[in-house]
């Protein structure tokens, strides 16, 4: 029930987000993310917007918002990655809701912290 919860929430997050950007295009976005190297185990935490670029990684964020219901409380941000060394990834991030939080691959893992 939890899952299908969450799964309504992001859908209604995409909706409203995209129609608050075609209202208000130039609005920059930004969010706080920990990237870990798993090659070093060394963690980074850095302020990602749309210009961001972390070594091989570069970050465009569509929506990041803080979404307060009734039970739920958590910042949700919709991510584009590109690594110059493995395929792109779309996805959303929770920061609260561990299973939904994590964007891995071979050298990178990287978890929203909260929406700047």
């Amino acid at each position: 029930m939890q899952f299908l919860l969450k799964i309504l929430l992001a859908i209604s997050f995409l909706i409203i987000n995209f129609n608050l950007h075609l209202q208000a295009e130039g609005v920059t976005k930004n969010a706080n993310v920990i990237i870990l190297d798993k090659t070093s185990s060394t963690k980074y935490e850095l302020l990602i917007d749309n210009n961001s670029t972390f070594r091989s990684l570069s970050f465009k964020i569509f929506a990041c918002a803080h979404y307060d219901f009734e039970k739920y409380k958590d910042d949700i941000a919709l991510i584009s990655i590109y690594d110059s060394n493995s395929e792109d990834f779309t996805g959303w991030f929770f920061a609260k809701t561990e299973e939904l939080n994590t964007y891995s691959d071979k050298i990178y893992e990287i978890s929203l912290l909260s929406c700047g």
